[in-house]
């Protein structure tokens, strides 16, 4: 990966955060776990090491309450004895320190029952690895200063329309290093950046309303109502921004976009039954992140509980929806290898409605006598390979386009509280949450109450009558491990016959 490679070498022009260890230091760090997991009996071992040097910011009510950062390392190493495997882990980089997470995998790893699914560690790779750009100065360079002054931007935005912010601004650098005993080696840095915006907004001043008639008709969907007295309880909208390269993260028009989700009116209430919806980005792309989780997944497909389970070459959905894994795209998430050193690749998973792959890593690959796709997750891993960077290719519709086909249906903006129902089935019940919006003929009418909900993501495809012509990079951001970040290129959908059981209030 001579690209990201690269990019380690030379003073920058401004002060910038350099990856924690380096190249030759974590693989070689790396590497010295592995050896003595080698020399304490293994047969075969494998380190993965990750590290991060992360900030964040935190806001609430418009003022900022949480400013923090983190250097963290952690080192995962799995160890053979046979077929019996153990993993163990540490964050320590010393000489010292990586000897003894190896000796102790290589005396658990004898301890261990047999796995009859382990057929060994992978050969280093026969292709090269994808030569990208990761790693990205602009976000490098950003100091808690800068995170502040972005928050201070998206502030000041709300204030002048009457409205609060809630959200946060994040930054990193990271690495991911992956050696095994079979002479493969693995390298690259990462940056990312990601900034969340809620607006929430209950009574709002002249000049602040001022400001909402100035947002432009595309940002305010088709037209959202009149501006009227104020409701009793406070409206919220959201909506992200995020990226690799800090200068493509556009935290005005995040704030925008939340800000145009809130109303001066008060909801709606609509009853249960079954509605034609538009579902943006953030909706999309959660429902996507399960039909990844379960559907898409190899070993689920193994073991009959993917709901594509004999069904790959089957046409089910409409020709208009193709789905990829595209790790190469850099207008997303993109990386180069997965967590056992393979070359990542772009993939394609549903192409023009037909059911055409699912993902493999090397343990379920071998069960299913093909060639992994490159979408191993760190060990241990009971649930199998993921799609990490799915891409949904965008329609030629329009989002005002869009909301002018629908009679009487919602806008949901994003959803909160998703869980499965039928993982067989990928029926998933969630709420509504932060923009939800009644279209009647053809234009946004006015809020309605958050609502809860039940629908299948294959039914919701299959009931999908068209798409949006534009796709939006959507991340839920960093979480409690360690810093990887992963994403979602992916349109608004309008979907018929969404079933909505009732109020989420």
């Amino acid at each position: 990966m001579s690209g990201p490679q690269a990019r380690d070498g030379g003073a920058p022009r401004v002060r910038c955060h350099a990856p924690v260890l380096g190249r030759d230091r974590a693989l070689e760090s790396a590497a010295e776990a592995v050896r003595a997991a080698m020399a304490a009996g293994a047969d075969e071992a494998e380190a993965v090491l990750m590290t991060e040097d992360s900030g964040l910011t935190r806001y609430a009510a418009n003022q900022i309450h949480q400013h923090v950062a983190e250097r963290n390392i952690e080192v995962r190493v799995r160890a053979a004895v046979g077929s019996r495997v153990a993993v163990a882990a540490g964050n320590q980089p010393t000489p010292d320190a990586l000897r003894a997470v190896g000796e102790r995998v290589a005396a658990m790893a004898a301890r261990s029952p047999e796995d009859p699914h382990f057929f060994g560690l992978p050969e280093p790779p026969s292709t090269p690895y994808p030569d990208q750009t990761t790693f990205y100065d602009s976000t490098a360079e950003l100091e808690p200063t800068d995170r502040a002054a972005t928050v201070l931007g998206i502030v000041e935005l709300l204030r002048g329309a009457g409205a609060q912010g809630f959200g946060a601004v994040t930054s990193a650098v990271s690495e991911l290093t992956v050696v095994n005993s079979h002479d493969l080696h693995a390298y690259q840095t990462f940056t990312d950046a990601w900034v969340s915006v809620v607006a929430q907004r209950g009574r709002v001043t002249a000049g602040g309303a001022k400001a909402l008639q100035a947002l432009t008709t595309a940002d305010r969907l088709g037209g959202a109502p009149e501006l009227r007295p104020p409701a009793m309880r406070p409206s919220s909208g959201f909506a992200t921004s995020c990226h690799r390269d800090w200068s493509e993260v556009d935290a005005e028009a995040a704030t925008l976009r939340a800000l145009a989700k809130t109303s001066l009116e008060p909801p709606r209430h609509v009853p249960p039954g079954r509605y034609t919806v538009i579902l943006e980005e953030e909706a999309v792309a959660e429902m996507l992140g399960f039909l990844a989780y379960g559907a898409l997944n190899g070993l689920e497909y193994l073991e009959g509980k993917s709901p594509f389970a004999g069904r790959l070459g089957e046409r089910a959905y409409p020709d208009f929806i193709t789905l990829l894994d595209d790790p190469t795209d850099a207008r997303g998430a993109n990386i180069s290898v997965d967590f056992e050193g393979t070359p990542k690749a772009p993939l394609t998973l549903i192409r023009e409605g037909t059911l055409e792959q699912v993902v493999w890593d090397g343990a379920t690959a071998r069960r299913a006598g093909v060639t992994t796709t490159g979408h191993a997750l760190p060990a241990p891993n009971p649930h199998g390979p993921m799609p990490l960077n799915l891409v949904l290719l965008p329609g030629t519709h329009t989002k005002s386009e869009l909301v002018s086909q629908v009679k009487r249906g919602l806008l949901i903006t994003r959803f909160h509280y998703v869980n499965e129902v039928d993982p067989a089935k990928t029926l998933l019940t969630g709420m509504t949450r932060d923009g939800t919006f009644l279209i009647e003929d053809g234009h946004i009418a006015a809020p309605v109450q958050d609502l809860r909900w039940v629908n299948s993501i294959e039914g919701v495809l299959a009931r999908t009558r068209a798409v949006g012509d534009a796709v939006r990079l959507i991340s839920t951001g960093p979480g409690y491990d360690i810093r990887f970040l992963t994403s979602s290129l992916v349109p608004t959908l309008l979907v018929d016959d969404f079933e909505i059981t009732g109020s989420a209030e």
